[in-house]
């Protein structure tokens, strides 16, 4: 009798990490991510520009180098890469609840069993699956099979047209049955020819096979159990048994966020304002006592109602740290109610805790300690936070942001607007911290109260090429310069600026007016360039 397998897919993300990191800053330049292993950085993936110039993983960034002198390079981030599969696992259970996450080789399995005839079979599904992350912009190897490591094995070293297979239903079998028939011979005939690496085994296993004559996995079939594993070990064994069903494989499927909300629905529609002000503090405090019981705190809660005509409405609270304060829930929520239009009434409110994350724990000061001082701090920072949640329930979010400074020389990317956090602003004492960090700083040159989002060009006479202008035109008005300090030289990130991309020689300059500006010439004189003119800035 023919072995029982299930619908497996796999679905491989070969650039899942460059893809994060090229959206995140914009580049369309060849990328890889390395790390560092024993002193040396290697390549741990790259894009699919980077796959063309024939850099692979494990391949030593010098040599990397060499094949692309422009290649830009970025540090391994496993937290993230973990991170997306984890939302893509969240995101394939629309074809099926049973989705498992392959954190070794950026790759998610669904067993998509008794599902499958949804979306009009295996083939269906797999189109489907295929269209959706097109449009996402994500590339994807994606292949089916009986068992997971066959999937895996089809989808990493499978020809593009061997990557399915199927088998129709045998007729003792309803079309709801979970299984499907396919002889062990067939199943032999698709991985027969792949080679060993596509059991999953360790490289160096699969290198020491390959030098004893095993390259392919018909290689391994046939052969007595017993002298293989002496040799290699008995994983070889485990992954080929695996792999053709021999043997169960755990399947441990991804859950869930668990919601953490409360509900309260009314025998009566209720619409008067102190019934809805009653709604909204009994939902807090049960919003608080929920996150207690769990030991979770939120930065963001969701406030929800539905009429009596079935419309259903929300309001967001955003928070400046994570909290399970009733108080404080109290305090932001106080408002809330002004913009709850009851019309006929409402049925039904509930709330709900977003961005959870566990609590840290409460720091104690001993008595021999200055806690007095700790204790000041922490009032510090919780007067803070107090305001800025005040400030972003009132204003709303996105309206109050802190200028942060970021790790750069470049002026474009040296801050940046995010929501102010207490946990930044002030020390451990509770004394707050300056905007720079490392003491040596501020002997740099001043930089604009404004920056211009994009530098704009203007027309500048100067009366030398490397001298700073004696007067520019800008938006039609002529500024002639009376002070002129500078240049500051800001060269491009070589490896984040495009192809082309030029130094700048930055001028602080005032004019008749008193007015400042900052502006710089892009190319230098000593090297011929062409020098063009922008305004970035502007001084008080």
């Amino acid at each position: 009798m023919p072995p029982v397998y299930r619908h497996i897919i796999y679905i491989w993300f070969p650039y899942l990490a460059a893809s994060r990191i090229q959206r995140e800053i914009g580049m369309a330049l060849p990328l890889v991510v390395i790390k560092n292993i024993r002193g040396v950085d290697i390549v741990a993936s790259g894009c699919a520009k980077a796959a063309a110039y024939g850099l692979v993983a494990g391949m030593r960034l010098a040599d990397a180098r060499a094949l692309c002198p422009d290649v830009i390079t970025e540090d391994y981030n496993p937290a993230a890469d973990h991170a997306d599969l984890h939302h893509l696992a969240l995101w394939a259970r629309r074809y099926s609840p049973l989705t498992a996450i392959d954190h070794e080789s950026y790759g998610i399995w669904l067993d998509v069993a008794g599902a499958e005839h949804l979306f009009g079979g295996v083939r269906g599904l797999l189109a489907d699956c295929a269209k959706r992350l097109h449009r996402s912009h994500l590339r994807a190897v994606i292949a089916a099979a009986p068992t997971c490591g066959a999937a895996w094995a089809l989808a990493h070293y499978g020809q593009p047209s061997q990557r399915v297979i199927t088998a129709p239903k045998s007729a003792a079998n309803h079309l709801d049955s979970t299984a499907y028939t396919i002889s062990r011979a067939r199943l032999c005939h698709y991985l027969a020819r792949l080679p060993i690496a596509a059991l999953r085994i360790d490289t160096d296993i699969a290198d020491h096979m390959q030098q004893a004559g095993l390259r392919v996995i018909d290689d391994i079939i046939g052969l007595a159990r017993a002298p293989l594993a002496a040799r290699f070990g008995t994983d070889v064994l485990l992954r080929l048994d695996q792999a053709l069903g021999n043997e169960d494989e755990i399947f441990t499927p991804v859950s869930p966020p668990q919601p953490r909300y409360v509900c309260r629905q009314f025998a009566e529609p209720i619409g008067a304002p102190n019934d809805v002000k009653a709604m909204i503090d009994y939902l807090a405090t049960e919003t608080a006592t929920l996150l207690e019981q769990a030991g979770l705190a939120t930065r963001r809660l969701r406030l929800g109602w539905q009429l009596v005509d079935e419309m259903v409405f929300a309001y967001d609270v955003h928070l400046s740290r994570p909290s399970r304060d009733a108080a404080l829930f109290h305090r932001l929520l106080a408002n809330a109610s002004d913009g709850i239009n009851a019309e006929f009434g409402l049925e039904m409110g509930w709330m709900e805790a977003l961005d959870c994350s566990p609590l840290a724990p409460i720091e104690t000061v001993l008595p021999r300690m200055a806690a007095g001082q700790q204790q000041d701090g922490a009032a510090a920072r919780d007067a803070y936070a107090s305001l800025v949640d005040r400030l972003v329930a009132r204003l709303g979010y996105g309206t109050v942001v802190r200028l942060t400074p970021k790790d750069c020389w470049q002026p474009e990317t040296a801050q940046s607007f995010e929501l102010p956090d207490p946990e930044q602003l002030f020390d451990g004492s509770g004394k707050k911290t300056g905007w720079v960090g490392n003491p040596l700083c501020v002997t740099a040159p001043p930089r604009p109260i404004r920056l211009l989002a994009y530098p704009q060009p203007v027309d500048v006479v100067a009366l030398l090429p490397d001298h700073p202008p004696a007067q520019f035109i800008w938006q039609k008005r002529t500024h002639k310069i009376i002070h002129a300090t500078g240049p500051e030289r800001i060269a491009p990130a070589w490896w984040l600026a495009p192809i082309g991309s030029r130094t700048r020689d930055y001028f602080r300059l005032r004019d008749d007016q008193g007015a400042g500006f900052w502006l710089y010439r892009e190319g230098l004189p000593e090297r011929h360039e062409t020098p063009a003119w922008f305004l970035h800035g502007f001084f008080a």
